[in-house]
């Protein structure tokens, strides 16, 4: 590949890597202080689980559609649409009275967050084969930083008030809109059917395309895995390692830490010397190892190695299985089949946190027995070695 081509590339990629980051870290300003404002309405525990949930299912029902419809009109025109609905939505966050005022905003806020699949369409539109790990490790590890920052930035925010996180993050998703127009190029549209259509087609992929549905089921396993043992983590550090939530938020520092640089040094070359296929592969076959020993070490200075463990198991395998989901897609149906994908994590984000509230509650050692089962079951998908024939199989969809 020629520097030209290179050069390109990159000049593509930086708008939506800092729209991203932006972006996640607008979104997770107030996230961690959802339950404060919801308990100041009076709202019992489950309602603020419910609270919380309720994006990812308007998250759920709207990303197959923002999909569709960017494979008919475009990438950017749908970031932009889904940026000022998610706008909307904080800055209803933000001036909310009442409970049910904070469930309307989470929906709308979920409606414009459901964008995740056209973002990933976005970058397999601008890259190659040889390119597209690294552009989709480097979005991982974008997305991490706002994960880690946001919270950071919501506790001091929220000395100032409690609905000052909550308007910050509304000024945020304003300034990723201002980025967007103004600096994301446009793509040509791939698709020229009606985005029902899109969504038909992408739903016959998945469906009858063994080696798309394969990838989506092995994604959804693994997400479900991760939203499982956090949704549950700081509860069974408390419980079983008997330490404090500062500890605990130190074990997740130190494991974002190693999993963003893992990301880098270690997924990347290792994709670009054996494939992606072998190295999801080898991620879930240490995210197994590392949940087996999460649930069952009783020191926490192992459970801190496991850890560290599992964050290069994982970093392994996020990149590799949505470049793999991206090249096995029909290229006229990816957005629609990266939207559907991102509506299958979404909904293993609404599973996972009351399955594992409910199981810590029989058996603690059940927080790591539930993900590495469902890891192995993701890992055992994978031995057929369908990805390898992703190519030849992506245009039996196109027939149908």
């Amino acid at each position: 590949m020629g520097s030209s081509t290179r050069r390109k590339t990159t000049e593509a990629l930086i708008p939506i890597y800092g729209v991203t980051l932006i972006d996640v870290l607008g979104m997770m300003i107030m996230v961690p202080l959802l339950p404060y404002l919801a308990q100041r309405f009076g709202a019992s525990g489950f309602t603020v689980g419910l609270i919380l949930t309720t994006s990812a299912v308007a998250s759920v029902i709207a990303a197959p559609f923002w999909g569709a419809v960017s494979d008919r009109l475009g990438r950017k025109r749908i970031v932009l649409i889904s940026q000022c609905v998610s706008l909307a939505g904080y800055l209803a966050l933000a001036t909310s009275r009442s409970l049910t005022m904070l469930f309307v905003a989470r929906a709308i806020a979920g409606i414009g967050g459901g964008n995740l699949g056209v973002t990933q369409s976005y970058i397999a539109d601008v890259t190659d084969e040889k390119q597209r790990d690294r552009a989709y490790a480097l979005f991982g590890v974008l997305f991490g930083i706002g994960i880690v920052l946001g919270p950071v930035l919501g506790g001091f925010l929220i000395r100032f008030g409690l609905s000052v996180p909550f308007a910050a993050a509304a000024g945020i998703e304003l300034v990723t809109i201002g980025l967007t127009l103004r600096f994301l190029p446009q793509q040509r549209p791939r698709a020229r059917r009606q985005p029902r259509s899109e969504l038909r087609a992408a739903l016959t992929t998945i469906v009858r395309v063994p080696v798309v549905r394969s990838l989506v089921v092995r994604h959804f396993l693994f997400i479900f895995a991760v939203t499982y043992f956090f949704t549950i983590f700081a509860l069974y550090v408390k419980q079983e390692l008997h330490a404090g939530p500062e500890i605990s938020s130190w074990l997740l520092a130190c494991a974002g830490a190693v999993g963003g640089s893992a990301l880098v040094l270690v997924a990347g070359p290792l994709t670009r010397r054996f494939g992606d296929t072998l190295v999801a592969q080898a991620g879930l076959g240490l995210s197994v190892l590392a949940y087996a020993a999460l649930a069952f070490t009783p020191y926490l200075w192992a459970f801190g190695v496991a850890l560290g463990v599992w964050a290069i198991g994982a970093s392994c395998v996020e990149p590799t299985l949505t470049a793999l989901i991206s090249e096995a897609a029909p290229e006229s149906e990816r957005g629609a089949v990266m939207g559907f994908n991102d509506a299958a994590n979404n909904l293993a984000l609404i599973v996972g946190p009351p399955l594992g509230g409910y199981a810590i509650d029989l058996n603690p050692h059940l927080v790591g027995i539930i993900p590495a089962c469902a890891v192995l079951i993701a890992f055992g998908l994978g031995l057929s070695g369908g990805e390898k024939r992703a190519r030849t199989d992506a245009p039996l969809a196109r027939a149908t």
